[in-house]
């Protein structure tokens, strides 16, 4: 069966819940026989990830350039290797946060990133994507339970105030200029606005949208 989308783009910023919902999103899609394929963001050779070069700041032109034509060949060519299969794809961090809010981290200009996101719009508009985006409203908060959850060894600086500070300076505007990007796309989105960390609702939700966009039905327990 074709389904009329055939790209779950689920992203946020780095603790959001996203590797949890989409594993979710792809089992409950194998239950009704929907054939998927999910990348996590840690799947062994990842074919959205530069692996053939270490960055270091993007105020450096040529490493601007080079990072922002890899990006549009990588996502090219994984269009191009899915775009004839019957298979429902997920893809989870690798557009925002590990593309264009790396570049941003990185330094790179904000109107090339916007450019880079234009482009990565039409190159995947043939997948006919939808996007699930999880916004944190509390971005230091979020940055605090990362670092109960994942342990001192994960980031160490996250058991510190400074190292908190830095983390919520970094990345509260980010995602601010994330969601700007993300709500000028004319695309099918649920964005969860996470404050309580209400995870039984935030599935329900992304069920329920799920299924208006014909990808699951409504027999789901």
């Amino acid at each position: 069966m074709n389904h009329p989308h055939k790209l779950i783009i689920v992203d946020g910023i780095p603790g959001s819940g996203k590797s949890t919902l989409s594993e979710m999103i792809s089992k409950e899609l194998t239950k009704q026989e929907i054939k998927n394929i999910f990348y996590h963001e840690l799947t062994e050779k990842h074919p959205l990830f530069i692996y053939d070069c270490k960055f270091i700041t993007f105020k450096d032109h040529s490493e601007a350039e080079y990072y922002f034509n890899r990006v549009v060949e990588l996502f090219n060519r994984f269009v191009e290797l899915h775009k004839n299969e019957s298979e429902v794809i997920i893809i989870e961090s690798i557009l925002f946060q590990d593309t264009l809010s790396f570049a941003y981290n990185m330094g790179m200009d904000r109107l090339k990133i916007k450019a880079l996101f234009n482009l990565l719009v039409d190159i995947l508009s043939r997948l006919n994507p939808i996007l699930i985006y999880i916004y944190q409203l509390d971005v230091r908060r979020n940055w605090e339970m990362i670092g109960k959850i994942r342990g001192v060894e994960w980031i160490p600086s996250l058991h510190t105030q400074e190292g908190l500070d830095e983390a919520e300076r970094d990345w509260k505007p980010n995602q601010e200029f994330i969601k700007s990007l993300i709500e000028e796309w004319e695309i099918p989105k649920l964005i969860i606005e996470n404050k309580d960390y209400l995870w039984e609702q935030y599935t329900e939700r992304t069920k329920e949208f799920l299924e208006v966009n014909s990808l699951m039905s409504d027999s789901i327990s």
